[in-house]
């Protein structure tokens, strides 16, 4: 398998797993605010959405850079 093949999987598959995050994270949220959890408590995990947000565009664009 060359190098290309591997790095191209490697980050492949972590993206895959940061968009489980995201939208596992997403779902809480929703749950959260049903429940009338804390506005910080949100906040945060907002904050941990939107940093996931931006590890999936990082990720995306090394993928589309190895073409």
């Amino acid at each position: 398998m060359s190098n290309f093949t591997e790095q191209h999987n490697k980050i492949a598959v972590h993206l895959q797993e940061v968009y489980k995050k995201h939208r596992e994270l997403d779902e809480y949220i929703k749950v959260c605010h049903a429940e009338r959890h804390d506005d910080l408590s949100i906040n945060r995990l907002k904050t941990k959405k939107l940093w996931l947000k931006d590890e999936i565009h990082r990720l995306e664009s090394q993928l589309k850079a190895l073409r």
